[in-house]
């Protein structure tokens, strides 16, 4: 009698955990790393930091040094050992803005159930036409404390959040051993004058130009309705446009993706393929795109969306114009340079 009941009792706890399991959703796992980006113009010294997910952690220390590869392009990348991790859900960060001369640090919670849906729908290869996803999680970090956080993968770069640090005190007595270098009296100004991190051509531009304003990684997060259209000689076919976004972001379309309208932020860098009537590829590339221009371009179309980027190739498709237009007027871009490539097979 005794084993019967307890062979019931057996029984009625493997259906209740069968049950929980069920109620459960499994988490689905992805191969990630995670990087770093700055500008140019404005270096940042990884203090510590971590990427966090429920299984796994990505650190960041001062071994990252000075990061500013440009706002929105890689920085190092740590290999790791786990292959498949859950989708990250905070951030921890604490850095040196060298420029500014002071450290930032905040913890911030990310939207989980957006990346892992990034991660699984991934994209599709415009080269090998197979399914792609996210390989990065970029942490991007601004003047005034600014943080962003994109996925990247080939071709493909997408925001998913955007933060503020709170500038934070710490003194080399407080410094963990390997981070004591910051606090040399001369570290910033030999890191700020070393060709190495600030570039000759980097130097050059701010000598010509200024120093960025650092609110502008802000503003660059500004999205409108808008599309390239390229018109190219009768017979002739686009195949491929690469949009590279002043926020960071990035897009590789072809297909029927070509046509439609997305809320996209101001074009930094545009690539074009297309196939001639001898079925030959050809491209061009607006680079960079003179952000003056384009912006002011933007603003005096006013609120009336959607946009066109045209890029008017010439009969003989060795030259293009370019127009921002909406349906009510159209404005000349003069001061954009646009480079054609021929048979590229």
């Amino acid at each position: 009698m005794i084993f019967k009941q307890n062979r019931y009792a057996l029984l009625v706890l493997v259906l209740l955990a069968i049950t929980s399991c069920k109620g459960q959703k499994m988490e689905e796992k992805f191969e990630w790393t995670g990087t770093v980006s700055a500008p140019e113009e404005y270096p940042m010294e990884v203090y510590k930091g971590a990427i966090i997910a429920q299984d796994f952690t990505y650190g960041f220390d001062a071994i990252w040094g000075t990061q500013n590869t440009g706002w929105g392009n890689d920085g190092g990348i740590m290999s790791v050992t786990e292959k498949q991790m859950e989708a990250p859900d905070s951030l921890t960060f604490t850095w040196l803005s060298l420029t500014e001369k002071k450290f930032y640090t905040g913890k911030w919670k990310l939207d989980k159930s957006r990346i892992a849906t990034l991660f699984a729908q991934g994209f599709i290869d415009d080269r090998t036409k197979q399914k792609e996803t996210y390989k990065l999680v970029k942490v991007g970090l601004a003047p005034k404390g600014k943080v962003v956080v994109w996925l990247s993968g080939a071709g493909f770069q997408t925001e998913v959040g955007a933060f503020q640090a709170h500038d934070t005190t710490i003194t080399a007595e407080q410094a963990y051993d390997n981070a004591k270098y910051m606090f040399r009296p001369d570290f910033i100004a030999k890191t700020l004058g070393n060709d190495m991190v600030m570039k000759p051509e980097i130097k050059a531009k701010v000598a010509q130009y200024g120093m960025p304003d650092m609110d502008v990684y802000e503003r660059y997060r500004t999205k409108y309705e808008w599309k390239v259209n390229v018109l190219v000689p009768e017979g002739e076919k686009v195949s491929l446009v690469y949009y590279n976004l002043l926020n960071g972001e990035e897009e590789n379309l072809f297909g029927d993706a070509l046509n439609g309208y997305s809320k996209r932020a101001l074009p930094k860098y545009i690539s074009v393929n297309w196939m001639d009537k001898a079925g030959q590829k050809n491209g061009l590339e607006i680079k960079p795109i003179d952000e003056k221009e384009i912006s002011g371009a933007f603003e005096a179309l006013g609120d009336e969306f959607p946009i066109d980027l045209v890029i008017r190739l010439n009969e003989t498709a060795t030259d293009a114009q370019l127009l921002l237009k909406n349906a009510k007027r159209e404005l000349k871009l003069n001061s954009n340079k646009v480079r054609i490539n021929k048979n590229l097979d």
